[in-house]
């Protein structure tokens, strides 16, 4: 797992890198750490240094780290982007990027923790499991974390994933026992990545994408429940 952490406090960027290297030791993970101390110095080595995992810091002396995420959303969606910043009314412009989380400054373990965990999660499905389905130039690998939701008719199920959609011949019951955890059946015809997951409202969900999907009532609570033990543990 390559990580970047592109953080202009020195103090900040040894602390990071040192309670994400302990992280990676108690998990018995592979990784790779390079920082840069802004980000026209990450620029400079990325694409051709590419990364799995980016802590970015908000406010850096010439370009921030909400710009240097627009440049990295232009040819890579599949980063995952967290955040550093001191200010929390920042947080909301992570959406627009589709950061995967945020850090308020002081970053304590118990907060950087549980983020290295659900980017484990992500990655580890990006490199294990996949579906392969049925597009214009032919078969297509699609991983399962790409995927947004799957939309059902009949024995017909359209994979959505990137602003596009794949055929794919599974029935419900064959997706929901294929699927990890993180995806849940929302409706008689969706089934939902939580991670592309943005709101849970009582009668539909609001997806990273800007897209609605309707809830069921008879799902409405597992759904919820499902959200929150994904994203606090509770």
């Amino acid at each position: 797992m390559r990580i970047a952490i592109c953080e202009d406090d020195v103090d900040l960027q040894k602390r990071l890198e040192t309670a994400i290297d302990d992280w990676a030791e108690t998990h018995r993970v592979s990784i790779d750490i390079l920082c840069y101390p802004s980000a026209e110095a990450f620029l400079m080595a990325w694409p051709d240094m590419p990364f799995d995992l980016a802590f970015l810091d908000i406010q850096m002396k010439e370009m921030s780290g909400i710009e240097l995420a627009g440049y990295i959303r232009e040819s890579d969606s599949n980063m995952l982007i967290v955040f550093v910043t001191s200010f929390s009314q920042y947080v909301l412009k992570g959406y627009d990027v589709n950061a995967l989380h945020y850090l308020i400054k002081p970053v304590s373990p118990a907060k950087l923790l549980p983020i290295l965990d659900k980017a484990l999660v992500i990655w580890k499905s990006r490199q294990d499991a996949f579906f392969i389905v049925s597009a214009d130039e032919g078969q297509l690998k699609l991983p399962y974390a790409d995927i947004s939701h799957i939309s059902i008719t009949s024995h017909t199920a359209s994979v959505h994933a990137g602003g596009k959609a794949y055929e794919l011949r599974r029935t419900m019951n064959e997706l929901t026992e294929a699927l990890p955890s993180y995806f849940v059946r929302v409706h008689r015809s969706y089934i939902v990545n939580l991670f592309k997951v943005d709101c849970v409202y009582k009668d539909y969900l609001l997806l990273s994408s800007n897209e609605r999907l309707p809830i069921s009532r008879n799902n409405s609570k597992d759904v919820k429940d499902a959200f929150m033990r994904l994203h606090i543990g509770r």
